[in-house]
């Protein structure tokens, strides 16, 4: 029996302390019941949080393994770390490196003892879930896309994401690096759990009723790609379990043979899923909230 805990969405920092709180809870529970690994989906702590939340782990008795998220590579123009391209690339990855935590994005985790692997990335958007729709809606779609502008407001990634890239061009490179982990990792283990911020497949992605509005539809316009779900297809049932957040919204549903799971937490609330890999079921505790729950 391996056990396995997947969180997501910490969002750490004092701007949000019922949710900190929240987090303190969850890492007691896994002092308490280690598993033998921890994985991270993404939004740990913009900023210095960032370190912070990693430090609460860093003594768990366990694996420990995480992809960041776009929280977690917002910049402001004077940050002394750079821009966003060398927050995900460089900082991050050595703060997580400091804490005992592998950075899947760099590169995958092989568990051979299991006949498991950990494939992970942040994964990005690249407007493929909506870019047909889009157009019926609004005339000037493209400016909306480029600029990241809702009816009302702003998404704030395009406030504080600071990179060389279009969406379209970091999604590409993301999915590229993926499938070349993939590959590489099922020449040698029968199966990879695939671990992402952004939901890897439209099932995991926000709950929605149809016909979506405009801001519905840029909202899935900046949430994923085709890219990974043609991954999947690709890899079909060597791809058992996926795990993502970025949502807020805990969800369960199946591409292919592929079982997804969307965390769930909130800012002011955390969950926490386990499972006993290969075969056992995955359940969900609340943090900051009552109860226990099967995902």
């Amino acid at each position: 029996m391996f056990r396995v805990a997947v969180t997501a969405d910490l969002h750490y920092g004092p701007r949000h302390q019922d949710g900190a709180d929240a987090t303190l809870a969850l890492a007691a529970e896994l002092y308490a019941n280690p598993p033998d690994l921890l994985l991270l989906a993404g939004d740990v702590g913009a900023g210095e949080d960032f370190d912070r939340c990693l430090g609460m782990f860093a003594d768990l008795p366990c694996q420990k393994a995480l992809v960041p998220g776009n929280h977690d590579i917002w910049v402001r123009p004077d940050d002394p770390r750079g821009d966003s391209l060398a927050v995900y690339r460089d900082y991050l990855p050595r703060v997580a490196a400091a804490h005992g935590f592998h950075y899947l994005d760099a590169d995958p985790l092989v568990l051979p003892d299991v006949g498991l692997a950990l494939v992970g990335s942040m994964n990005w958007y690249d407007y493929s879930w909506a870019a047909d729709r889009i157009p019926v809606v609004a005339d000037d779609w493209q400016d909306r896309l480029r600029t990241k502008r809702f009816t009302r407001g702003r998404h704030n990634d395009a406030n504080f994401v600071r990179w060389e890239f279009d969406d379209p061009g970091f999604a590409r490179e993301a999915v590229t690096t993926l499938g070349g982990h993939l590959r590489q990792v099922l020449r040698w283990v029968p199966a990879a759990v695939l671990v992402t911020h952004h939901p890897p497949f439209r099932g995991l992605n926000y709950p929605k009723n149809e016909p979506l509005d405009l801001d519905g539809l840029l909202w899935e316009a900046f949430s994923g790609n085709v890219g990974v779900e043609q991954l999947l297809a690709e890899f079909g049932d060597r791809v058992p379990l996926a795990f993502c957040g970025h949502t807020h919204y805990a969800r369960a549903a199946t591409f292919g043979a592929t079982r997804g799971y969307n965390v769930g937490g909130d800012y002011h609330f955390k969950r926490l899923l386990r499972f006993d890999w290969p075969d056992g079921a995955v359940t969900a505790t609340e943090f900051g909230t009552a109860g226990e729950q099967v995902a």
